[in-house]
């Protein structure tokens, strides 16, 4: 794979975990998600 390529997938896959974290946000789900995080740490 060639360098732009990677560039792109890997901008797709941060805008993939911006968007779960955006969407977990906004229902809420982000403080379950924590307290699973805390307890498994």
């Amino acid at each position: 794979m060639d360098i732009p390529e990677r560039r792109i997938i890997g901008a797709l896959i941060l805008l993939l975990g911006i968007s779960c974290l955006a969407v977990g946000i906004y229902t809420g789900q982000l403080d379950t998600i924590a307290e699973l995080l805390k307890k498994g740490l």
